[in-house]
């Protein structure tokens, strides 16, 4: 099993997952196209070629200590499909430049799944919380409207979990 910390979120993903943090782990490599980001975790399921490769962004908003600007959360959607979006365009550009043999492996491998699942793993903040008024009543799920919206073409039925909600997701990981 390996496990992978983003922001304060723990995933722990099965064995039979290659996970890679994109952001952090090192896979941006010099020559990225200026500006992009990617998100933060792409895994693979076995065997190779995979079946489903999961790009997985994470936001935990449990803890805020800058509060968020309104216009940065209402376009939380937004963000996460440019961030697919320029994850699957740099998936090639890792496998030809990446140094890292095990980076350009991965990529290869995310580059040839079947099929993509995106996931937005998203920690509310409490709604006793200071900036609670900041995450409206029903916040997670506009999002998941605007966001099934915006990347149909990648993924007819993306998802918004949490870590109360990621058991009955049935994902090959768990968050704590």
């Amino acid at each position: 099993m390996t496990e992978l910390t983003v922001e304060r979120v723990v995933l722990t993903f099965e064995p039979s997952v290659d996970p890679l943090q994109y952001e952090s782990g090192g896979a941006c490599i010099a020559g990225w196209p200026s500006g992009s980001k990617v998100v933060d975790v792409v895994a693979n399921e076995a065997p190779p070629p995979p079946q489903v490769t999961w790009l997985i962004e994470v936001k935990d908003f449990r803890v805020i200590t800058n509060p968020p600007r309104s216009t940065n959360l209402g376009g939380l959607a937004a963000t996460v499909e440019q961030k697919v979006r320029q994850t699957l365009a740099a998936l090639p550009v890792v496998v030809a430049d990446s140094p890292d043999p095990a980076h350009r492996d991965h990529a290869a491998r995310a580059s040839a799944a079947a099929r993509r699942r995106v996931v937005l793993h998203l920690e509310p903040h409490p709604t006793n919380g200071a900036h609670a008024a900041l995450f409206g009543v029903g916040y997670a799920a506009n999002v998941l409207l605007q966001l099934r919206a915006l990347i149909s073409d990648i993924d007819p039925n993306p998802l918004v979990l949490s870590i109360a909600r990621t058991p009955s997701a049935k994902v090959p990981w768990t968050a704590a």
